[in-house]
């Protein structure tokens, strides 16, 4: 953002032409300079603006490589429920996470959000000895 280029699009000063009855009844043009303050206001909103969703972009950016990476990588689905499951072992995580499809580990990292820690483990234990016995959930 040069400041040629905003002066451009927001100017301080411009030309201003207003019309005025003369003497004798006829409409009479004055050439004069006009200063424009609201658009020095506009200006700076105009520059936060283009930061902001600069910064926006990135974040939006960073986001859709990181569920891009969920979806497709089933060692990042690992990761996460390994770090969502602590007191698990990590043999019990590891059998859910080969033997779950990606809409099974969702529902499981979303309890381990909103559930005791306590209770999951007991969730993780549970679940990891019944698909110790069968192959699909």
């Amino acid at each position: 953002l040069s400041s040629c280029s905003i002066s451009r699009v927001f100017p301080k000063v411009t030309k201003c032409t207003f019309h005025k009855y003369g003497p004798s009844g006829t409409v009479q043009k004055f050439d004069g300079l006009c200063v424009l303050p609201l658009n020095i206001v506009n200006e700076k909103i105009y520059v936060f603006l283009w930061f902001w969703f600069i910064l926006l972009t990135l974040i939006t950016g960073v986001s859709l490589i990181y569920r891009t990476a969920v979806v497709l990588g089933p060692q990042v689905r690992l990761y996460l429920l390994r770090a969502r499951s602590r007191l698990s072992p990590q043999e019990q995580i590891e059998t859910i996470a080969r033997k779950c499809q990606i809409g099974d580990w969702f529902v499981l990292y979303q309890l381990g959000k909103n559930i005791d820690p306590l209770i999951f483990k007991e969730l993780i234990s549970d679940l990891a000895k019944k698909l110790d016995g069968k192959e699909t959930v």
